[in-house]
């Protein structure tokens, strides 16, 4: 199909001169010939009539005598007539009488009828024409004649016009070809010059160009003089965007020039401020190294004189103890607030974000604050939801709180009050400390988050403190995504109200999973302790670190890396800690030492150091990372996480699975039999509870969301405290070959969602439960 739309218009004038002639000649050509057609077989039907009259008249007498010789004579006569096809003498009755056929066929036809009331008819059938006559005789119809005729005339007619139309045609077409090459110099040649000229402008950008006009006033001269138009105009606004182009140039050359002095000046100062800052760094470490050794010993020395471990202590003593660990503890708290603002200056402060509820870090730091505030009888009061997740560190969230409610306790006089208040608000949750203190002065309120800033108490108060705790708050809360704000009145107190990230709402069921710490520890001489090697070049840390362990577990020395390697392969100790600024060979050169050996690589190393750098520590393969000094609570803490009690019999049994409605079903079930339990909805809470909780058994989905149950078990195997422990798989997944094997390896039993199964878990529970404690007894005996 041609694709008229890409022709030029020189072309399109051709097409539609040839196109308009033909169309208008063929319809002259076929109205003619329809014409002439017409009329010519209206001949052909009048001469048909004549010849079938004369014959009617020449067989009226054979008719009447019934003499067929004569009227086939008559008919014979129709030879002369080429056209004839047959003809038929035909009685009154319709019977033929006589015939003539052009060629050999003798067929006779059958007689047509007259319509009444007329004496001749014809028609067109086949390709021929029929007529049929009626013979009077006397005023009566003594007999008919048919007659049939081809129409080969009439079709040679129709040849010769088709010719002589072919003809003109032809003839049409030239002369149309002709004068639409005439008309395209009139036309086209103008549209193809302006075409050209806007193709040169467009290329060159030469707007001084014009198309050449012409003298006719036709539209294509019209457009011809809007387009000289048009290019006058744009030549006059590209002349004035050049002489503007060219001003900018040089004023961004002359901005350029002073741009790179300034630059060359500023980098010249960020170069002193890089210097003035790693040395400031690199001081702030050395400083901190250099007093936190000796604070260490210090505070942890001190710590043990007030528990009189090594000796009663007279009340005079007791009071100088008591001054030097308020002395080391308030030194602590400087260098632990400067280097963490250095830290956020320089953004090397690391966040280890994650979920948790916030009604279960409040107590730990309640724990610290109430003595405070017991001192001046103040009351501490605190409003929240259970269930209100947050998103952020949970030592940086806690540092936070405790700054807020120690300022809140230091600025409240006696008897006073402090109130904790936490509230959902969108995707953040917002915590408030709220005080009946002395207030902060309007004008105070914009500086109180500076560094070194603190606010006038009254005349006989002394200030304490570095001024730093505000400044590092304010710049935590902000590294987690939150804000902080404050509302004041003098007189009346202060409200400090900041928020963090929300974390994703889970309904959790609460459940007791074991005793307190003092009840699960094992009498003396029963069990064996667990063993701890301890890991420092330092005799004082060693002994100090030593002496916080003593009472719940063993303790083995060592001095060096290469001695820490071979007594943990001699002695396969429960855990081991590790300081990391040793001589010969750093800490984490022991720990990757330690952990490319098969036989200590899954012993649990906390890390005990001066130096923070709990990424790289965690990155080589630490359990925990302890920064000196250290309390004896939080050392003890963190060695249980990882190195548990000698188990209780009737520790929980923890039930992992993702739907609710069937942990309800599965805490009634086994709680109705006597168990304890604890439920979780997800494999990473499943891991974190087996990390700090006694469990005497677990009943595991396979089938969960995040991490499923064939992970959980994975990272249930590889612990080392973990590896006997029983998990019991109830699954409606269907197993394959490879999967049904691993479980029948690694987990103590297999139960099927389906059916009546809540006897066959009862069962295979108390079967679980009691083949472990029969272990139990025959290993101990």
């Amino acid at each position: 199909m041609l694709n008229i739309r890409n022709y030029s218009i020189s072309k399109k004038l051709t097409w539609m001169n040839m196109l308009v002639s033909g169309v208008a000649l063929l319809s002259a050509c076929a109205a003619f010939v329809t014409y002439d057609l017409s009329t010519y077989r209206s001949v052909i039907a009048r001469n048909l009539s004549t010849e079938a009259q004369i014959v009617g008249a020449n067989s009226v007498a054979a008719l009447v005598f019934n003499d067929q010789r004569n009227a086939q004579n008559t008919l014979s006569a129709l030879k002369a007539a080429p056209h004839i096809l047959y003809a038929g003498i035909y009685t009154q009755d319709g019977h033929p009488f006589a015939g003539y056929w052009r060629d050999d066929n003798r067929k006779t036809l059958p007689l047509p009828n007259i319509p009444p009331g007329q004496t001749q008819t014809h028609w067109l059938v086949g390709g021929q024409m029929a007529l049929v006559q009626s013979i009077i005789f006397q005023g009566k119809a003594t007999g008919f004649v048919y007659i049939r005729s081809d129409l080969q005339a009439m079709d040679d007619r129709l040849k010769t016009y088709a010719l002589i139309a072919a003809a003109v045609m032809l003839v049409s077409l030239v002369l149309a070809l002709m004068i639409s090459r005439i008309s395209q110099r009139v036309i086209s040649e103008p549209v193809k010059q302006l075409a050209q000229t806007v193709r040169i402008v467009s290329h060159d950008k030469n707007y001084s160009v014009r198309a050449a006009t012409s003298k006719n006033r036709d539209e294509v001269s019209t457009l011809i003089e809007s387009v000289n138009e048009m290019l006058e105009q744009i030549q006059q606004r590209d002349t004035a965007l050049q002489r503007a182009h060219a001003e900018l140039e040089h004023r961004v050359e002359e901005r350029t020039t002073q741009l790179a002095a300034a630059n060359k000046e500023l980098d010249l100062r960020n170069r002193e401020v890089e210097r003035a800052t790693k040395l400031k760094s690199k001081f702030l470490a050395s400083m901190s190294h250099e007093l936190r050794t000796p604070l260490n010993a210090i505070v942890g020395f001190s710590d043990l004189l007030a528990e009189q471990t090594a000796g009663e202590l007279t009340a005079k003593q007791k009071r100088f103890v008591n001054h030097i660990k308020q002395g080391s503890a308030h030194l602590l708290q400087l260098i632990n607030d400067i280097l963490d603002l250095s830290k956020i200056e320089a953004g090397q402060l690391e966040l280890r974000s994650e979920r948790f509820h916030i009604n279960e870090a409040l107590p730990e730091v309640l724990s610290t604050i109430r003595p405070l505030a017991m001192a001046k009888q103040i009351t501490v009061q605190h409003t929240l939801e259970s269930d209100l997740p947050v998103y952020a560190d949970r030592v940086r969230f806690k540092q936070i709180l405790y700054n807020l409610l120690s300022n809140a306790v230091k600025f409240t006089p006696k008897d006073g009050g402090i109130s904790i208040e936490c509230a959902g608000d969108g995707e953040f949750i917002s915590i408030s400390v709220t005080d009946t203190g002395i207030g902060i002065r309007p004008e105070d309120q914009g500086i109180i988050f500076e560094e070194f800033r603190q606010v006038e108490g009254s005349k006989d108060s002394t200030q304490e403190g570095t001024g730093l705790g505000l400044a590092i708050t304010k710049r935590l809360v902000e590294q987690q995504g939150g804000k902080i704000s404050l509302t004041s009145e003098p007189g009346k107190g202060s409200r400090f109200t900041f928020t963090l990230p929300a974390g994703a709402k889970t309904k959790t069921i609460a459940a007791h999973a074991a005793s307190a710490t003092a009840s699960r520890r094992a009498p003396a001489g029963e069990v064996r302790k667990p063993l701890v090697l301890v890991v420092d070049d330092e005799v004082p840390a060693r002994e100090l670190l030593a002496s916080y362990l003593d009472s719940e577990y063993r303790t083995v020395s060592a001095e060096s890396g290469d001695e820490a390697v071979k007594k943990a392969q001699q002695l396969r100790p429960d855990a081991i800690t590790l300081d990391v600024m040793m001589p010969n060979s750093s800490g984490f050169e022991t720990m990757i030492a330690l952990r490319k050996n098969p036989e200590t690589a899954n012993i649990p190393i906390i890390i005990v150091s001066i130096v923070d750098q709990k990424q790289v520590g965690f990155a080589l393969g630490a359990a925990d990372y302890l920064i000196k000094p250290i309390r004896k609570t939080v050392l003890l803490e963190t060695i249980r996480k990882h190195v548990p009690y000698q188990e209780d019999d009737d520790a929980a049994i923890l039930l992992v699975d993702d739907n609710s409605e069937t942990l309800a079903l599965l805490e009634e079930t086994l709680r109705s039999a006597g168990y304890e339990t604890q439920s979780v909805r997800s494999g990473a809470r499943a891991l974190e509870v087996l990390s700090s909780k006694l469990i005497s058994a677990v009943l595991l989905d396979l089938l969960m969301p995040g991490m499923d149950g064939f992970e959980v078990i994975r990272h249930v195997r590889r612990e080392a405290t973990l590896r006997d422990l029983p998990i019991l798989v109830m699954t409606g997944k269907s197993l394959t070959a490879e999967e049904s094997a691993l479980l029948g390896h690694e987990t103590q039993a297999l139960l099927k969602k389906n059916g009546s199964w809540q006897q066959q878990l009862v069962a295979e529970v108390a079967r679980v439960i009691e083949g472990r404690k029969l272990a139990k007894s025959a290993g101990q005996s």
